[in-house]
């Protein structure tokens, strides 16, 4: 299973910000020209387009065109409710290069936490990911999901392309989501040295259970992140 077509351009688009070739608060080149420079047509330009917007990096002005979202000049990476776009996509347009590798990925019985998450399941996959930002690791992110509902999920390289592209592949992607924030004592048996983090210390820690459309719970995750390359932006309820 390959990434959508739009998904393809909207990682070219991307690597033309990276590239310096649009510069923040500039207008991009219209749909038609990126159609010819990149080679889709024009529905899976303006679907890439859109997606880059719906995500913070490109905003659209009426009767004006597309712009490239100015960004600020620190190495520090919004995350979080309130930041503009995703951890990835802020790598990339810093002009930094943003990669991930799959430290581990197996499958975990018997787990009480996530017995009790889950309920109904005593099987999981745990896929461990590692974010970073110009080889420096940015995250470590634990995925957990059921594997009487993703049995072939074995079969695919999560570091190659997106878990909820596979998810959405089963017709089991998350759309809705409960996130909690908070700071996590580390434990010796979590293997976050990778981030910086040792045995007794506090990281940041961003919790989540993903839901589908219908309302069933398929992913539990834990990202942990190295608190002096973020920052985090929450919306407080009024």
């Amino acid at each position: 299973m390959g990434k959508f077509l739009y998904q393809k351009a909207r990682e070219e688009i991307i690597s033309l910000i990276q590239d310096g070739e649009i510069k923040p608060s500039e207008k991009i080149m219209p749909e038609r020209e990126l159609s010819e420079l990149l080679g889709y047509n024009r529905m899976t330009i303006k679907k890439a387009i859109n997606s880059l917007v719906a995500e913070g990096v490109l905003m659209k002005k009426r009767g004006a065109g597309t712009f490239l979202l100015g960004t600020d000049s620190s190495n520090k990476f919004d995350i979080g409710d309130e930041a503009p776009i995703s951890l990835s996509q802020g790598i990339k347009v810093k002009g930094m290069t943003s990669s991930s590798f799959v430290e581990s990925f197996k499958i975990i019985y018997d787990t009480p936490e996530l017995m009790t998450i889950f309920n109904e399941f005593f099987e999981f996959f745990e896929l461990i990911r590692v974010r970073e930002a110009d080889s420096e690791v940015v995250s470590i992110q634990k995925a957990y999901f059921p594997f009487r509902l993703f049995k072939d999920a074995h079969r695919y390289d999560f570091s190659q392309f997106s878990l909820y592209d596979y998810m959405e592949y089963k017709n089991k992607r998350p759309i809705t989501f409960k996130k909690k924030f908070f700071a996590r004592r580390v434990e010796e048996d979590m293997k976050l040295e990778k981030i910086g983090a040792r045995v007794g210390e506090y990281v940041l820690c961003i919790e989540y259970l993903g839901y589908t459309e219908q309302g069933e719970l398929v992913e539990y995750t834990q990202s942990f992140f190295d608190s002096n390359k973020v920052n985090l932006a929450i919306e407080i309820p009024r």
